[in-house]
């Protein structure tokens, strides 16, 4: 019967896989009598001394373990059930799978520290490449308990290492390949001798008590039993001028804040309270203070970082009676409570004391240490609001009155008998609602004209010569005298 294709792909399968696992052998039908001749018949079979070509990782612990994939060919004839297959240096694996016929995995024995050559053996006869896996001893790092390591990095700190050596010199270390972790951040590690390094602290906003573990070639050691505590660290106080009074929420920030801050100091006095947002900042509310500079600490087991705030006392303001300014403005004395404004104007200067007329800025000046004077803006209001300003701190504001004046006739003169109509604008005391209206002593009919501006008819006199208009403002406060206000009866036609 013909074979049909399906048994022919068949046979081929059975023949590959026979020719993968059956060691050579000699055809008893060959004209060659010589069994290990190097031409044999159509029916040999043929069995190649396996290769490996790669290992991966290259790298693992003395203590054996590691699980390792190695590549190459010629791996579909080891025979599984050899211990014997897979052999790292002199020492049997301490298991194989074989993947397919160019992969398998190993788990490696425990060995000595060095290079170990990987040798696979089939009934063809073992390897004889040169791919090693290298053992590394694991390392136990010991020293000092480091407490208050910087925040930045930075912090050295001298390791003793055991369970191997680092090499004899700076060349060897090198290729010993030794690094470091604190916590589970990378640190740099330098040579000291064979059995010492420096490890570099690598910076970080952790808080808490951290091991560090040497890698002898990505080789783990176990971690130390002493421990690395970072202090936190201060950047910025927000705001960084507070009132004396204290009461004010202010935000620290920088890094390493944790649960494990214990408190917020403020010179010497405690924080009336304090919150940890996260580990980069920190909510506190002020407590009272002295005026001056103040150091804010913020305390955890790791160390105290500090920065700086500045206390500023509210600077209220005393308005003498009788203080007033014209409606287009003018220069005042007040007193000065709650602080002194500095003994020089240098003191002054260095205090940092500006001004606000409502919501206007203007620029105090020194008079004494109790007393400054400000210059208010042209206003129609009643009275401005004087709030000083202490390096950022507002104190209490005052109100200094604005005096309601004429700002000008359209008709200076008329005859004895009056009746001229005159335009008078007026400013101060707010200037709607103006009334009792007088030339002189005679009241004068107005009317209001839009704000600030009345239609005035001149009332009789009795004889000629200068007088002034005056009014009672909307605020009920007369108004004084300026030239502007001047007006002249003639009796003179």
């Amino acid at each position: 019967m013909a074979t049909t294709k399906k048994a022919r792909r068949a046979t081929a399968l059975t023949v590959a896989t026979v020719t993968a696992v059956v060691a050579l052998a000699p055809n008893p039908a060959s004209a060659n009598p010589d069994p290990f001749r190097s031409v044999y018949a159509a029916g040999d079979v043929v069995t190649k001394v396996p290769a490996p070509k790669a290992v991966l990782p290259i790298s693992g612990s003395t203590a054996g373990g590691t699980t390792v994939t190695v590549t190459g060919t010629g791996f579909a004839s080891l025979d599984t059930k050899d211990p014997t297959a897979v052999k790292f240096g002199d020492v049997n694996a301490a298991s194989f799978t074989v993947v397919s016929d160019t992969k398998l995995t190993a788990v490696t024995p425990a060995g000595t520290a060095g290079s170990a050559l990987v040798k696979l053996t089939n009934s063809a006869g073992s390897s004889t490449g040169t791919v090693t896996f290298i053992y590394r001893a694991p390392l136990t790092a010991s020293f000092d308990a480091v407490t208050g390591a910087k925040p930045a990095g930075g912090t050295l700190v001298n390791v003793t290492v055991s369970g191997g050596t680092v090499g004899a010199t700076a060349k060897e270390f090198a290729a010993e390949k030794i690094t470091a972790r604190i916590g589970d951040t990378t640190a740099v590690v330098t040579w000291v001798d064979e059995n010492h390094v420096k490890v570099t602290v690598p910076p970080s906003t952790k808080t808490g008590a951290l091991k560090l573990t040497l890698l002898h070639d990505g080789v783990a050691g176990p971690a130390s039993e002493s421990t690395i505590r970072y202090a936190p660290g201060v950047t910025t106080i927000s705001p960084a001028k507070v009132s004396t009074a204290g009461g004010e929420t202010v935000t620290i920030s920088g890094s390493g804040f944790s649960d494990e801050v214990t408190g917020v100091l403020f010179g010497e006095v405690k924080a009336t309270s304090f919150t940890i947002k996260s580990a980069t900042q920190i909510t506190a509310v002020v407590p009272a203070g002295e005026n001056g500079l103040r150091t804010v600490s913020v305390v955890a087991p790791g160390g105290t970082a500090t920065g700086q705030i500045t206390y500023r006392a509210p600077l209220g303001l005393d308005v003498a009676d009788g203080t007033v300014v014209r409606a287009s403005g003018g220069t005042v004395t007040l007193a000065v409570t709650g602080a002194t404004v500095g003994a020089s104007a240098k003191d002054f200067a260095a205090e940092k004391i500006t001004a606000t007329v409502g919501t206007t800025k203007v620029t105090p000046t020194w008079v004494d240490a109790t007393h400054v004077k400000v210059a208010l803006p042209a206003s129609s209001a009643a009275s401005g609001s004087v709030t000083l300003i202490h390096d950022g701190v507002a104190g209490t504001a005052a109100s200094v009155s604005y005096v309601p004046v004429v700002v000008s006739l359209s008709a200076t003169s008329d005859k004895l008998a009056g009746g001229a109509k005159v335009t008078v604008k007026i400013a101060g005391g707010e200037a709607t609602g103006a009334k009792d209206f007088k030339f002189g002593t005679t009241a004068a009919t107005c009317t209001s004209a839009g704000t600030g501006t009345y239609s005035c008819v001149v009332p009789a006199a009795d004889e000629a010569g200068p007088t002034w208009v005056t009014f009672t403002a909307s605020t009920g406060t007369a108004s004084r005298f300026t030239p502007s206000a001047t007006f002249n009866y003639t009796d003179l036609d």
